[in-house]
């Protein structure tokens, strides 16, 4: 009788393993780089919950740590994408991934 109670239990944690984590790009902006300079680059990532509640200023610490790379502070070229790693519609992982040209 016990092994009928587990045996649910165990495929519904096996199905549940089997689509854990499926990654989506749900928004992406990606920009040609014609700049000369060095190339620097970052990534930031936060959480939200329930796709209700997002991270807040991902863009703009990604910018920050950009600039924080560039002696002069001053870069072009930026080209940024955001990506959403959802984990069963409950947690979402946002990423961004910044790349630019310190002048």
């Amino acid at each position: 009788m016990k092994n009928l109670i587990a045996l649910p239990a165990v495929l519904l944690l096996a199905a549940c393993l089997g689509v854990e984590g499926c990654a989506f790009i749900r928004s992406s902006a990606i920009s040609e780089s014609v700049g000369k300079g060095n190339a620097v680059s970052t990534s930031t990532s936060d959480m939200g919950y329930l796709h209700l509640v997002a991270p807040q200023n991902l863009t703009q610490n990604a910018n920050q740590q950009l600039a924080s790379q560039c002696p002069s502070g001053k870069f072009t070229d930026v080209q940024t994408e955001l990506s959403v790693r959802d984990f069963f519609a409950i947690v979402q992982i946002y990423q961004v991934n910044a790349t630019a040209v310190c002048q």
